[in-house]
């Protein structure tokens, strides 16, 4: 029984050194963190007429995201990168009470809706940040994707709860955009398919208004979920000479040959594409996520 038991408190001694060492290691530049901090005031960007959009994968919390991985290193990059563009909507999606935290933190200048997915701690959701010297919100909201959207709920075998938020915006000129951000099931196509079908079905009570569907859709140009939008919406990079399609989900650049997965679309009347980009930018090579941001300008 002896032997056991210290076979057992050896074993425990290993599993506890290692998630000391990687709470450590993932902790590593919290101070940095805390202490830091980049902020950005939308004021200060400048006057357009045209619209930037900005979409951005944050790369939820895990504990295996240590040292240059961790979003305590990252938090900066990305907002750098993202802020780079000077964006007037920006969705950013897997975002969790720290990341949302530190976002409304250090954009300044921005309003913006957000609502978790579910009621757990590490809970993610779309959130969608605005201009509030350039926009005037005429309505927002957020729905999940399953078969009963008004309420918490998944179907067609999702791995999670699903979720959009949305928003009606009103330019200085009168001019009205809806702005769906989301981000589809990664394991079950069914759920991805229907999931942004529910999407589509909700565009249709705005009767025909200019509509932006951004984020991560976890397909890629080949699949049903793909054809699905495009039966009604463009890919808006297809409507500029730069149809990059490259990695956006690069897995901190060992995936950089895979297929895009996340887009902008946009009805067809309505809308003019300026220009669509990927941002891939590092910092002595440091992805700021597992994700590459995508940018889009449009006019009304």
């Amino acid at each position: 029984m002896n032997k056991v038991l210290k076979i057992i408190l050896s074993v425990f001694a290993v599993l506890l050194c290692i998630v000391l060492a990687v709470g450590v290691l993932n902790l590593a530049y919290y101070p940095m963190y805390k202490n830091k901090g980049v902020k950005y005031d939308a004021k200060e960007f400048g006057e357009s007429d045209s619209i930037s959009i900005v979409s951005a994968n944050v790369r939820t919390w895990s504990p295996t995201d240590i040292l240059k991985k961790s979003w305590f290193y990252r938090a900066d990059l990305l907002l750098e990168t993202v802020a780079d563009k000077q964006p007037d909507i920006i969705g950013f999606q897997e975002v969790t009470r720290m990341h949302y935290g530190y976002l409304t933190e250090n954009l300044k200048g921005y309003d913006n809706v957000m609502q978790y997915r579910d009621d757990s701690k590490l809970s993610e959701g779309c959130p969608i940040f605005y201009r509030a010297d350039k926009f005037e919100l005429v309505d927002k909201g957020y729905f999940w994707l399953s078969e009963t959207p008004e309420e918490m709920s998944k179907d067609w075998g999702a791995a999670c709860y699903r979720i959009c938020s949305y928003v009606i915006l009103k330019d200085t000129d009168g001019r009205e955009l809806v702005v769906f951000n989301t981000h589809l099931d990664h394991i079950s196509d069914e759920a991805r398919i229907n999931g942004i079908r529910v999407v589509l079905d909700k565009i249709e009570q705005f009767g025909g208004m200019p509509s932006v569907i951004m984020g991560d859709f976890n397909a890629d140009e080949k699949s049903e979920t793909y054809a699905a939008v495009t039966e009604n919406f463009n890919d808006a990079k297809y409507q500029t000479d730069n149809t990059e399609s490259g990695a956006t989900y690069q897995n901190w650049g060992k995936a950089l040959d895979r297929e895009n997965i996340d887009y902008f679309m946009i009805s067809k009347e309505g809308i003019t594409v300026n220009e669509y980009d990927i941002l891939n930018t590092t910092y002595d090579g440091v992805y700021p996520s597992d994700h590459f941001p995508i940018y889009l300008n449009i006019s009304l």
